[in-house]
């Protein structure tokens, strides 16, 4: 047999194959989402509102993210350094106490360094983190990192605690593709699904920018995949189920004006999601947050601007998406204190087991802030 025969054969043998394991990854998830809790509205409350910013030590700070602990706490996690992108760039985590209303002092997680070392493989730069429990109890910790260019050459890892996070296990990287295995960035949360694995939304930025939604079975590894949506304008993706069946999914819009947060619906757990739309939310080519509160609406944390991450406000919906209504502003240019730089952005929303509500979000790059609210408070504004 020719060298040249020899070579072709090869890669006919290495394209049949990838386009095998692509087939088997892009298989549609099995299993229905976990069902969302339950419960009746409490109307009777006291409106609860409060603030604060998280300490910090880096000159930059980006990309919060959190969970609840089994003891009633908030941990949450962020990145920061010198700059976006810095060589001492790290994931820094810090554990909320409600009764006592303070964040502990920040502690690092994942370096570039410790990440290099233990991947076994050069780290350049770290990115977005993503918080997440599984069933059997255990935190799940996400991350960006790209060893060659930018963020279109990113890749996910995955590090998990059994211990509410005091200790990680050694990081490891999630096998997205069996192309090169790049632009795979996270920024949503993890959902459960209802036969005890897990799905996490991701998204895209080579050749192109959409979403994704990666199935992963107890261990962290890839079994399968579905597209949320296609293109070059939708990226960022936050999954938030109503049913074990049905969900929506809301995206960054990356695209051509009018600048809009888009949306995508599903109604058959996660097989087939239709085309995603513009709604009637203003988006600045920036991150979102969203949560289905128990008992309750449907609340999207979002700049409300085309053109500037200068506002953050929060929206609801109480026919899951067909309709919204602007009902509070957190951050504005009129309102007191003003960040030294006017961002605030890549917001995170969730709701306790007590039913507060909690939203962490970048500050003027400089802090990372966190409000606190309950029900009451948020369905008094106008």
């Amino acid at each position: 047999m020719s060298a040249r025969l020899k070579w072709t054969s090869l890669a006919v043998i290495a394209l049949v194959f990838g386009a095998l394991a692509l087939r088997a990854l892009e298989a549609p998830p099995a299993a229905h989402f976990a069902a969302p809790r339950s419960g009746a509205a409490d109307a009777s409350s006291k409106p609860l509102y409060k603030s604060q910013l998280l300490p910090n030590s880096s000159a930059q700070v980006h990309s919060a993210t959190a969970v609840e602990l089994a003891d009633g706490r908030l941990r949450a996690f962020w990145y920061g350094g010198t700059r976006e992108g810095a060589p001492d760039v790290a994931i820094y985590t810090s554990a909320y106490s409600p009764k006592e209303d303070t964040w502990s002092p920040e502690r690092a997680v994942m370096t570039r360094e410790l990440a290099q070392r233990q991947l076994h493989r050069h780290v350049r730069k770290l990115g977005n983190p993503v918080a997440g429990r599984d069933p059997a109890g255990r935190i799940w910790l996400f991350f960006v990192s790209v060893s060659v260019g930018g963020w279109a050459g990113s890749a996910i890892n995955a590090t998990v605690s059994s211990d509410e996070g005091a200790t990680w296990s050694p990081p490891r990287r999630l096998i997205t593709s069996p192309f090169l295995n790049i632009s795979t960035l996270v920024k949503g949360p993890l959902l459960r699904l209802a036969d005890g694995t897990l799905a996490l939304p991701v998204y895209h930025e080579m050749l192109g920018k959409f979403g994704e939604l990666l199935r992963l079975d107890g261990e962290g590894r890839v079994i399968g995949k579905t597209r949320l949506s296609w293109g070059k304008s939708s990226l960022q993706p936050v999954v938030v189920p109503r049913s074990e069946t049905e969900a929506v999914a809301f995206m960054r819009y990356s695209g051509d004006p009018p600048a809009r947060v888009l949306m995508s619906r599903t109604r058959d757990a996660g097989v087939h999601w239709s085309e995603p739309l513009k709604t009637a939310l203003p988006n600045p080519n920036a991150a979102v947050g969203g949560v289905l509160l128990e008992g309750g609406p449907l609340v999207l944390a979002f700049n409300n601007a085309e053109e500037n991450r200068e506002s953050l406000s929060l929206a609801v919906s109480s026919d899951f998406g067909d309709s919204w209504r602007v009902a509070r502003t957190l951050e504005s240019e009129a309102q007191l204190p003003r960040a030294p730089v006017a961002e605030y952005s890549y917001p995170w929303i969730m709701q306790d087991r007590a039913g507060d509500v909690h939203v962490l979000y970048t500050w003027g790059r400089s802090r990372i802030k966190h409000a606190v609210f309950n029900r009451a408070w948020l369905e008094g504004g106008g």
